[in-house]
C-alpha cells in the first residue's frame, strides 16, 4: 500500500544556538545515518522517492510495510547516536504537480494532502517516535484486526504472524489516538550488532532529560516511556 512519510531531528534548534558547528555535526551524523541505512533499499526500488532538507526527512512510496522494516533500522541506528527522530508515516503517496522550474529556481507543490496530514499527525506526539496514521495500521493489520488495540494483542499474541514480523511491533499509541511502532523492539537480523543495553540507554536519556528545560525534557521523558513500553510488549 503506498504511503508518505515525513520525520524531523529533534532539538536541532537549540544545537544552532550552542554554534553553528555543533549543530552541522548533528545534522551531519542524522545525514549519514539515514542515508547508509536506506541507500541499499531506495537503490533497489524504483517506486519510493527521498528527500532531506535541513533536520527534516520526507519519504514517499508504494511498500508501506517494507518501508517501516527499514525506518525500523534507520531509527535503532539514530537512537544509538543519540540522535531523536520524530515522524509519522500516513495512507497515500504524495502527488507532486509538475510546475515550470528554472535550473535555480526549483518547485515542490503538493497535489493531495498527504504530506500535510503526516506533518500535522507527527506534531500530535512528544519524544523519538515513528506515528502510524490509524487507517494505514487498519490496513497493514487487516489479517491480525485483534491487534488494533492493547487488549486484543494481549489476549492473542499466537504466532500466525511470525516473531520477527515488522506488524507485531505496530502498536496503538497509550492515549489511543493513533499507532505507533515499537522500534526498540528488534526484528532483524542485519541490527544483531546494533543491540542495545536498554538500561544503559534509559539512564543515559533520563540523565540528559535531568539537565534541559522542561519542553526539550518532555521528548526524552516519552521516548523512554515507548522503550518501556515495547519492553511489556515483548514479554
Amino acid at each position: 500500500m503506498s504511503y508518505t512519510y515525513y520525520g524531523d531531528l529533534l532539538g536541532i534548534s537549540d544545537y544552532y544556538k550552542l554554534s553553528q558547528q555543533t549543530a552541522y555535526g548533528r545534522l551531519n551524523d542524522f545525514y549519514n545515518t539515514t542515508f547508509f541505512s536506506l541507500s541499499d533499499y531506495c537503490q533497489n526500488r524504483n517506486d519510493v522517492e527521498v528527500l532531506m532538507v535541513s533536520d527534516s526527512l520526507l519519504i514517499w512510496g508504494d511498500d508501506a510495510e517494507g518501508m517501516l522494516v527499514e525506518l525500523h533500522k534507520a531509527y535503532i541506528k539514530l537512537i544509538q547516536k543519540g540522535l531523536l527522530l520524530r515522524g509519522a508515516m500516513v495512507n497515500g503517496r504524495l502527488e507532486i504537480d509538475p510546475r515550470l522550474t528554472l535550473s535555480n529556481y526549483q518547485k515542490m507543490l503538493p497535489k493531495n494532502d498527504t504530506l500535510a496530514r503526516a506533518v500535522g499527525l507527527e506534531h500530535t506526539q512528544k519524544g523519538a517516535r515513528l506515528l502510524i496514521e490509524n487507517s494505514l495500521a487498519q490496513i497493514l493489520l487487516e489479517r491480525q484486526s485483534e491487534w488494533l488495540t492493547h487488549e486484543g494483542y494481549v489476549r492473542d499474541i499466537t504466532p500466525r504472524i511470525s516473531l520477527n514480523s515488522i506488524l507485531r511491533r505496530i502498536s496503538p499509541t497509550p492515549d489511543n489516538s493513533t499507532y505507533e511502532l515499537l522500534y526498540f523492539w528488534i526484528c532483524s537480523e542485519s541490527l544483531e550488532r546494533e543491540e542495545i543495553d536498554y538500561k544503559t540507554k534509559k539512564d543515559e536519556l533520563r540523565e540528559i532529560s535531568n539537565t534541559l528545560r522542561r519542553d526539550i525534557s518532555e521528548h526524552y521523558k516519552d521516548t523512554i516511556s515507548l522503550l518501556n513500553r515495547f519492553q511489556h510488549r515483548q514479554n
